[in-house]
C-alpha cells in the first residue's frame, strides 16, 4: 500500500519500530483490510481506529460426525489486542432445521469463550466479545448471549491466554446427530 503522506512510515506488524515516540503515525501494511494507522504514545504503538481483522472467504460445512470439529483457526499476532483491546466477532452459521443440537463454540488459544446450542433453527447469528481487561493475559466475555448483549444467568468466562504472544481464534462447530449438517456461511473479525 502506497500512502501519499511522506511523513508516515510504512512496516510490517514483525519489523515496526520498538520505540513509539509519542505522536508518531505509522503505517502497519499487513494488518488490516488495508493496512493499519497507529500512533506512538511514548513506550508503545496505539491503533488509530478498528481493524478489520478476519473476513471468511468461503463457507465451511460440517457433516457426519459428532466429534466437536475446528471450522476457522486465525492466528492474531504477539501485542496486537493490546492491554484493554477488545476481539469482536460476528458469525453467521445454517443449519439442519430439527430438535437436534448444534454447538459453536469460539475458543482464545484453546480455551472457551462462547457457547451456544441451537435446536429448531434454521440459522443463527452471533456477536462475540472477548475483552482484555487491563492486561494482555486476563481476558472476559459473555458465553452463551448470542446477540453479545443481555442477560443471563451464567457466569461470565475469565480467560488467562497471553496476548502479548501470538495466540489463535479457533471456532468449531460440534453436531448431536451425525446426519445433520452445521455450515459456517460467514464469520469475520474486528480488534478494537
Amino acid at each position: 500500500m502506497e500512502l501519499l503522506n511522506p511523513l508516515i512510515s510504512e512496516y510490517t506488524w514483525a519489523n515496526k519500530p520498538s520505540v513509539a515516540p509519542l505522536g508518531q503515525i505509522i503505517c502497519i501494511t499487513d494488518v488490516g483490510e488495508n493496512g493499519s494507522l497507529w500512533r506512538g504514545e511514548g513506550t508503545k504503538w496505539v491503533r488509530l481506529s478498528q481493524i478489520l481483522f478476519y473476513d471468511l472467504t468461503a463457507a465451511v460445512a460440517l457433516t457426519g460426525t459428532t466429534v466437536e470439529t475446528t471450522l476457522v483457526t486465525i492466528t492474531i499476532p504477539a501485542g496486537l489486542i493490546g492491554s484493554n483491546g477488545k476481539v469482536k466477532m460476528y458469525p453467521l452459521y445454517s443449519m439442519t432445521n430439527n430438535a437436534n443440537n448444534k454447538s459453536l463454540r469460539v475458543k482464545l488459544g484453546g480455551s472457551t469463550a462462547f457457547s451456544t446450542v441451537v435446536s429448531n433453527s434454521s440459522q443463527s447469528s452471533a456477536l462475540v466479545i472477548i475483552r482484555n481487561i487491563g492486561s494482555e493475559s486476563v481476558q472476559k466475555s459473555s458465553t452463551s448471549v448470542v446477540s453479545g448483549l443481555g442477560n443471563i444467568g451464567i457466569a461470565l468466562a475469565t480467560l488467562a491466554i497471553d496476548t502479548s504472544v501470538a495466540t489463535t481464534i479457533t471456532v468449531t462447530g460440534q453436531l448431536a446427530n451425525s446426519a445433520d449438517t452445521m455450515t459456517l456461511e460467514g464469520f469475520f473479525m474486528e480488534i478494537s
